[in-house]
């Protein structure tokens, strides 16, 4: 048994849903992310936080392989993510294995990327038609109940350029969900948003919270506070501080941490 399968078969009987270890990421010579080392439990939501350009977003796309890393291993409910170990080389898996592996995750972006040729409840069926063949009327059914639980379900039947921004991030939500996903990542969702519309995404977030794996890259620092069980603050593609809500904004111990925060917190 390779060291990469006694690691994933050690994994699958945790609750360790996400584990990375040791990931570096380079965009030539921009070394984006720095020996990224972060487990994340069933049920648990981390918050990651942190200048703009500190790598965030990348290693979040980097858990469902939108982005290839290039060492290290990210590992999804036990499994390696986008590679396997050959001899202690990573080995980029097949499009079939990488696509099976993200029909797990469910991720929501800045830019909605609803289709705008289908309505808000076609929107939310086609991929467990397409992806998981699962019946029409089961996913008719699943779609309508999730705008329900978005808070749209008089919506079904509307396009998207005849949704407000906020209510084409629920139908987001909505479509992520559909898939059935044992975790969420979310890619500052509301960051494209008028500020009058956050909070109604932000409250969809919130109850989701409750009974999900959640990974949330956000500058909603009361999001930060109200749902995550942990907050992780990046800086420069290094993991500088992770710590409660309570103890991270209360008490930082890392400098670089104490000035962020006193440059966003006013």
């Amino acid at each position: 048994m390779t060291a990469s399968t006694l690691a994933s078969a050690k994994l699958a009987d945790s609750n360790i849903i996400v584990k990375a270890e040791k990931v570096n990421k380079h965009f030539g010579s921009l070394h984006v992310l720095r020996d990224i080392d972060l487990e994340v439990r069933r049920n648990e939501v981390v918050v990651i936080i942190g200048p703009s350009g500190s790598g965030k977003s990348t290693f979040l796309r980097c858990i469902n392989h939108l982005e290839k890393i290039n060492s290290g291993h990210i590992y999804v409910n036990g499994h390696m993510i986008g590679y396997h170990d050959r001899n202690g080389r990573l080995v980029e898996d097949s499009e079939r294995n990488i696509a099976r592996q993200r029909a797990e995750i469910g991720m929501v972006f800045q830019r909605f990327n609803l289709f705008p040729h289908l309505t808000t409840l076609e929107n939310i069926m086609e991929a467990p038609i397409r992806v998981r063949k699962i019946a029409a009327s089961q996913a008719r059914a699943d779609a309508e109940r999730l705008l329900a639980r978005v808070g749209l379900a008089d919506k079904r039947d509307q396009y998207p350029n005849q949704l407000s921004g906020g209510q084409q991030q629920r139908v987001a939500i909505a479509r992520a969900l559909a898939m059935k996903p044992s975790l969420m990542l979310f890619d500052e969702p509301t960051s494209a948003l008028d500020p009058e519309m956050i909070g109604e995404v932000l409250d969809v977030m919130k109850e989701l919270a409750q009974e999900m794996t959640m990974i949330v890259v956000s500058h909603e620092m009361g999001f930060a506070r109200a749902a995550a069980n942990r907050v992780v603050f990046v800086d420069e593609g290094q993991i500088v501080e992770q710590e409660t809500p309570e103890e991270f904004f209360r008490n930082p111990r890392e400098e670089r941490t104490r000035k962020f925060l006193s440059q966003i917190l006013h």
